[in-house]
């Protein structure tokens, strides 16, 4: 989001991984970025204004019992409001950037524009169902970034997400953005090399933390690898931030041995 702002593009940041009670709140973060919290209340109020348009009409219906059930309890509106004021505010920024939820949730609030288009046979709620699948499935309107560790576990998940997508969603691919991985320099990977028989070293702190960083590598080579023989599902194009590395460090830097002390 910030990389888009920074290259003048009006650009709104949406969370979706704690939507709480506390009312939408549009803030802006730097220029050209602003940022929002969704509350599933707020959206659905926001769509029936949008529908109605006259306030005498809408403050009736909003204040209706039945409404405010259907609202709360009926299966799939809370999701379908949220994935609406998503889909709607496209038109009033170049990007807009959304972090979903975990992968079952986020598989959930994709489904549930297809599930209303199909459950209605017409009228607003099935014409916007049926524009959102359409822009979401639509690759030069939607970007679908997986985030994921190098770990078997998240890698599994991963793929399965994008099988899962493959199939919601045909001919929008998404992509990958590898985090948190370990890249030990070449210096560092010589000494462990060239003192791996050196019984000495073994109780040294400083050394067990090169092995624990040394043996991380690997296994996350090898997750990688897992995740690489399902590259067709994915784009071409990944993203390796490494933990270590500058402006693409992660929020939990890692500690790195001083091999001058061992």
């Amino acid at each position: 989001a910030r990389h888009l702002a920074a290259d003048s593009k009006t650009t709104l940041l949406v969370n979706l991984l704690q939507v709480s009670d506390q009312p939408q709140k549009l803030e802006q973060r730097e220029e050209n970025l602003w940022e929002i919290t969704l509350n599933s209340t707020d959206c659905f109020r926001e769509y029936v204004q949008l529908k109605l348009k006259l306030k005498s009409l809408y403050t009736i219906l909003l204040g209706n019992k039945i409404i405010q059930y259907i609202e709360k309890a009926a299966p799939g509106v809370r999701e379908l409001v949220l994935m609406g004021k998503i889909w709607f505010e496209r038109n009033n920024y170049d990007h807009v950037v959304v972090d979903m939820p975990s992968t079952g949730y986020a598989l959930a609030m994709l489904k549930t524009p297809l599930n209303f288009a199909a459950l209605f046979p017409g009228g607003p709620v099935y014409n916007d169902a049926k524009d959102m699948t359409a822009t979401f499935s639509n690759s030069n309107e939607t970007l679908l970034t997986i985030v994921t560790l190098a770990e078997e576990m998240p890698v599994q998940e991963s793929i399965e997400l994008a099988q899962e997508l493959e199939k919601l969603l045909p001919g929008n691919a998404g992509g990958v953005v590898i985090n948190r991985l370990i890249r030990n320099d070449f210096k560092s990977i010589s000494f462990y090399e060239k003192n791996q028989s050196n019984t000495s070293l073994k109780n040294n702190t400083a050394w067990k933390a090169l092995d624990h960083l040394v043996q991380k590598e690997k296994q996350q080579q090898e997750a990688v690898e897992l995740l690489k023989k399902s590259e067709h599902l994915f784009l071409k194009d990944w993203l390796f931030i490494e933990e270590n590395n500058g402006s693409q460090t992660s929020s939990a830097p890692i500690w790195r041995p001083d091999l001058a002390k061992l």
